[in-house]
Formats: C-alpha cells, structure tokens, sequence
C-alpha cells in the first residue's frame, strides 16, 4: 500500500464523521472530502508522469541525440550507441526491441540527412517519417525547448532534397 492510498482511507474514515479534529483544527465533513478529491487527483497526476513514453527505438535515440547536440555541426568521436540508449531507455519505453539496424549516432539522426541519405531514397523516407513524427508531437517527447528548432530544418530539409 503507498502513502496515498492510506491517507486516502485515513480521510474516508474522517469523512464519515459530521467534523473531524486533525492537528487540533476542526474540519467539516465537506472539507474533509475536498481533501479526499485533491489527494485522489494528486495520485493520479504522479501515476501518470511515472508512466514513460512509448516510442520506437530509433525515435528515442533521435530525442537524445538532438537535445544533447542540436548545437553542434557534429558528433563527438567518442559518442557511442551504447551512451545513447542508456539516457533513452531512463526516459522512454521501445516499442520495439531492434537494435541491429544502427550502429552509428550518425546512422540514427545524422547532421547532414539529404548527404547522408543521397542514394538511399528507402532510408531517406523512413527517416523522414520519424522526424515528422517527432516535430509534430515535440512538447511531449522532448525537454530542450531549443531542439526545436534544428529538428524542424531537418525535417523541412528532408522534404526538400
């Protein structure tokens, strides 16, 4: 049982009563089921945010890869897969498990898609299908209001080459 469920039925205890004393203060029965609602609200509120987003892998890695480098004209030589799946997998849920496609940061979300996707039209329109995704649903997947931005030109970008 948490916390909120006992003070849930700590409350529902009080509100049978016509007024209640709690920490020497006198409460009306309807203020006791005001607290009842609030508490109730609050649980369901925290329920929610503890609940991670569904996303596919590759969206999830493009989130973290433009959020922690949309400033940058390229990625650190040192950045591996293996970095980025562990912040995605704190924030996210896959959909689903495959990982063998990507081995690169650069293969994932690379910083010059129309180059990178040249003679690869496939690629080009499955990438193309995961940034519009993500621009269009950015307030919820993202937390670097700034991403916003660099994220959109690769999508217009994209579309255009």
């Amino acid at each position: 049982m948490t916390g909120s469920d006992a003070l849930l039925r700590h409350l529902q205890k009080l509100g049978e009563e016509e007024t209640s004393l709690i920490g020497g203060k006198q409460y009306t029965q309807s203020q006791i089921r005001m607290a009842e609602r609030i508490v109730q609200d609050l649980r369901d509120d925290l329920e929610k945010a503890s609940i991670k987003p569904k996303l596919s892998r590759r969206r999830a890695f493009i989130v973290i890869l433009e959020e922690l480098y949309y400033d940058v004209p390229e990625y650190p030589s040192e950045l591996t897969l293996g970095n980025i799946h562990r912040r995605a997998s704190l924030r996210f849920e896959y959909m689903n498990r495959n990982i063998k496609a990507f081995k690169t940061p650069t293969e994932v979300h690379p910083k010059d898609p129309c180059t990178y996707y040249e003679d690869n039209a496939h690629g080009k329109a499955r990438y193309r299908v995961a940034l519009e995704y993500l621009v269009n649903e950015f307030d919820r997947y993202f937390k670097e209001p700034n991403a916003e931005f660099t994220l959109k030109n690769k999508s217009n970008e994209i579309k255009l080459c």
